[in-house]
C-alpha cells in the first residue's frame, strides 16, 4: 500500500549518512491495521512499539550543522485511505514512540470532477483533487513545521466575522497583545480547534533546502500567489510575505498546508441531531482535508508535544511526508 522510503537517505547532507538506516528501517514495514471507527492511536501506537524502542528520527545531523528532528508521514497512493504519522517523545510522562492516523487526501467531491481521482470508501465513490492542483492532496516531500500559538504567531480567522460569533473566548485565546511583533503569521479557521481539548494546529513550510533526497525532489516548485481582490486580501498577503518572502512558493504552487484536527468528535457535535446522519461521525476517512493533513485531537495533542519539545532542544523540527 505505500511506496517509497526507499528513495535514499533521509537527510541531504553526507554528515548524516549514518542516520538513514534506522529512519529505512522505520518506513519499511507498514502499519497494522488502521481503525477508522474510533481513535487508532492507541491500537497503532501499541503495535509499533511492539516493533521498535525507537525511531531514531530525532536530533539527527541536518545541514549546515544543524540538528533535526522528524516526524514521518506514510501515505497510500490511494489518497481515499489513510495513513499513519510516525513521532517520538524524547522525555517526560509521554516519551516513547507514536502512531496514529492520518488524511493525506485532497478536495473531495462525491460527483465525477474532470481531472480528478477517483477513490472508494467503503462502497461509496469519491473524486478528490490531484496533488498539482489548488488544495489537492498533500504532496510527499520536507516540511519546516511549528505549532501556531499566540506566542510567535500572528494568527487570523479566515471565518467570516459572523460565524465567528460565539467563537470569542477562542479568538481571543489565540491572539496575541502585540501581533505585529509576531515572527510569523499564519491563517486558520475555527473548525481546526475542537472545543474538547486544548491543541493547536501545526504549520507546514515547504522546506527548499532539503527536497533533493525526499520524494518532493521531482515536484517543480513555483510561485502561485493569488491575486489579491480587495484590500483586506492584500493586506492578508503582506502580513505573509514580511515574515517570508517566499511563503507562496511550493511544489507545483502548494502553499498554506497545516495539520490539525476537527470537531466531529466533540460531544456537542456527536450529540447534535442536524449531524446525526454524517458518515464524518462514525467513519475517520469520510472528514474533509482540503489538501491539509487531518489527523484526531488526541494524536495533534501529541504532535504539539512533540513539537515543542523538539523545537525547546534548538531542533529545526520537520515532517517527511512520504507516499
Amino acid at each position: 500500500m505505500f511506496r517509497g522510503g526507499l528513495l535514499g537517505v533521509v537527510f541531504a547532507a553526507a554528515a548524516c549518512a549514518a542516520a538513514a538506516p534506522s529512519a529505512e528501517r522505520t518506513a519499511a514495514f507498514a502499519p497494522a491495521a488502521i481503525p477508522t471507527d474510533r481513535s487508532a492511536l492507541e491500537p497503532l501506537t501499541a503495535a509499533l512499539r511492539a516493533k521498535v524502542r525507537t525511531l531514531g528520527l530525532n536530533g539527527q545531523p541536518g545541514l549546515g550543522g544543524e540538528k533535526v528532528s522528524r516526524a514521518l508521514v506514510l501515505l497510500p497512493a490511494d489518497r481515499a485511505k489513510p495513513g499513519v504519522i510516525r513521532f517520538e517523545i524524547g522525555s517526560g510522562e509521554r516519551a516513547g514512540v507514536y502512531e496514529c492516523e492520518v488524511l493525506g487526501r485532497g478536495r473531495t467531491a462525491f460527483v465525477e470532477t474532470p481531472g480528478w481521482l477517483r477513490g472508494t470508501i467503503a462502497t461509496t465513490t469519491i473524486w478528490y483533487a490531484p496533488m498539482e492542483s489548488e488544495n489537492g492532496s498533500t504532496p510527499p516531500g520536507i516540511y519546516d513545521v511549528r505549532n501556531i500559538t499566540p506566542s510567535t504567531y500572528e494568527i487570523a480567522f479566515l471565518n467570516s466575522a459572523s460565524s465567528l460569533k460565539g467563537e470569542e473566548e477562542l479568538v481571543a485565546a489565540v491572539t496575541a497583545e502585540d501581533p505585529d511583533s509576531r515572527p510569523y503569521f499564519s491563517g486558520v479557521w475555527k473548525t481546526w480547534y475542537p472545543r474538547s481539548r486544548r491543541v493547536t494546529p501545526i504549520d507546514m513550510i515547504w522546506s527548499e533546502a532539503y527536497q533533493p533526497r525526499s520524494q518532493g525532489a521531482r515536484f517543480p516548485v513555483i510561485e502561485r500567489r493569488p491575486k489579491a481582490k480587495t484590500q483586506a486580501e492584500a493586506a492578508f498577503q503582506a502580513k505573509q510575505l514580511r515574515r517570508n518572502p517566499r511563503y507562496y512558493y511550493g511544489p507545483y504552487g502548494r502553499y498554506g498546508l497545516a495539520n490539525h484536527t476537527d470537531r466531529w468528535d466533540d460531544p456537542d457535535r456527536r450529540s447534535d441531531p442536524q449531524f446525526a446522519s454524517r458518515a464524518e461521525l462514525s467513519d475517520f476517512r469520510y472528514r474533509d482535508t482540503d489538501g491539509c493533513l487531518k489527523v484526531r485531537a488526541d494524536c495533534l495533542e501529541r504532535l504539539n508535544e512533540f513539537v515543542d519539545e523538539q523545537s525547546r532542544l534548538g531542533r529545526r523540527v520537520q515532517y517527511e511526508v512520504r507516499e
